[in-house]
């Protein structure tokens, strides 16, 4: 794989912080372990650094990458202000951003994925900004500078990887049944929003003793501000009760048998 150099015109920051050089590295790990290809086809995508001094000399900073078809542009963008400081106005700055990103490369706006890196932010401003992303369709994700010190201290590959359903329908379903009652983990986790693990994916641990391996369904974050426009949480909300229904029935039916028979 072949990286080269970003040029970028030179401004007063010249030397990145020790923060800002993790929050790189760390990025290109992510790009790694998510799978995305570092290098594309497409002349307008700006490649990945080769080396930090260069890439943090004007802000927004940014490199793109494409998933492994080819048919989506993730852009990281870092910049030195929080959140809440970025230009444009509340609730529509990301929007502008997505925008901005999607002329530059020349892709549709669907095909744009906006991984946002700040010094700050809240979840009520992500909500907001998620919720102004819905109608153009692009996706966004926004990480703190130091969401990724972990990950640099952490070995150079994840303990898990991402599993797609369907592979786990075909090869796992006949050990551990229905997908519904594997082990659950939060979207919110760490390792979740590492390698972008959505509501419905399964995380497939890495060998531990022994070898044996373990598999979890992903389900949806329960803080208040994540837009998952209640669909996600209605479905495990409404298999939940489908299942407490069905378990309560069963149970009436095995107290009184003339139940079943009672309505007729």
């Amino acid at each position: 794989m072949i990286i080269h150099p970003v040029l970028m015109p030179f401004s007063k920051h010249c030397k990145p912080s020790r923060e800002l050089r993790r929050a790189l590295k760390g990025a290109l790990a992510m790009a790694r372990d998510r799978s995305y290809v570092l290098s594309g086809d497409n002349p307008l995508l700006t490649p990945p650094p080769r080396d930090s001094k260069t890439f943090f000399r004007s802000f927004p900073a940014h490199f793109d990458v494409t998933d492994h078809l080819g048919q989506q542009v993730i852009r990281f963008e870092f910049w030195n202000k929080p959140l809440s400081k970025l230009p444009g106005r509340e609730g529509q700055v990301v929007a502008k951003r997505v925008r901005r990103a999607a002329r530059r490369t020349g892709v549709p706006l669907t095909r744009v994925r906006l991984e946002l890196l700040v010094p700050h932010y809240t979840h009520r401003q992500e909500g907001q900004e998620r919720r102004a992303l819905k109608g153009l369709g692009a996706y966004l994700e926004v990480f703190q500078h130091q969401f990724f010190s972990r990950a640099n201290e952490l070995p150079s590959s994840p303990p898990c990887e991402l599993l797609a359903e369907g592979m786990l329908v075909e090869r796992y379903q006949d050990m551990y049944g229905h997908v519904g009652d594997l082990p659950k983990i939060n979207a919110d986790n760490f390792w979740c929003r590492y390698l972008g693990a959505a509501y419905g994916d399964i995380l497939l641990s890495s060998g531990g003793q022994g070898g044996m391996r373990s598999i979890q369904l992903v389900v949806p974050s329960r803080r208040a501000c994540d837009d998952h426009s209640g669909e996600a949480e209605g479905c495990v909300t409404q298999w939940r009760d489908a299942r407490t229904s069905l378990n309560c029935y069963l149970e009436a039916i095995r107290e009184n048998p003339d139940y079943y028979w009672g309505g007729c």
